[in-house]
């Protein structure tokens, strides 16, 4: 019996490892543009060390967002980043597939800048904790 225990014990072990040792954090926060909420954005966390998983989310229709690196709202990685936002007014119809050749978007919301790294001026910094960042974009 004993022996069973060991061995089931060992063919946990890697199963425990898959998700851990990522160095990954909690991330989530509210997007705002212009003292209101922005919806349907996409935020971008960009790590700044070299060949890291960004971060990835979109806002809600409150402009909550949660990132996910690997599996769904697990966070991004512990450092500094470089954010990115942007939102496009949603088209009327029905939803297609991201793949589909005739999608269009429609006009950006937001400036710009806010939507590359080397002009955002957005950044963040993700701690080992759960972390909350806000954003405040203006025109």
């Amino acid at each position: 019996m004993f022996r069973k225990l060991v061995y089931l014990a060992l063919a946990c072990l890697p199963l425990g490892c898959a998700g851990e040792n990522r160095g990954l954090a909690p991330v989530s926060g509210t997007v705002y543009m212009n003292d209101k909420p922005l919806a349907n954005a996409s935020v971008i966390f960009t790590p700044v060390e070299d060949n890291v998983r960004v971060g990835v989310g979109s806002t809600d229709k409150n402009g909550q967002y949660r990132l996910t690196s690997f599996q769904t709202n697990d966070g991004a990685r512990i450092g500094k980043h470089t954010v990115t936002i942007r939102a496009y007014e949603v088209p009327d119809g029905p939803l297609k597939p991201a793949d589909d050749m005739s999608l269009s978007r429609g006009k950006m919301l937001t400036p710009a800048k806010y939507s590359k790294a080397d002009t955002s001026g957005l950044t963040g910094t993700v701690e080992n904790k759960n972390n909350v960042i806000d954003f405040k974009l203006t025109n």
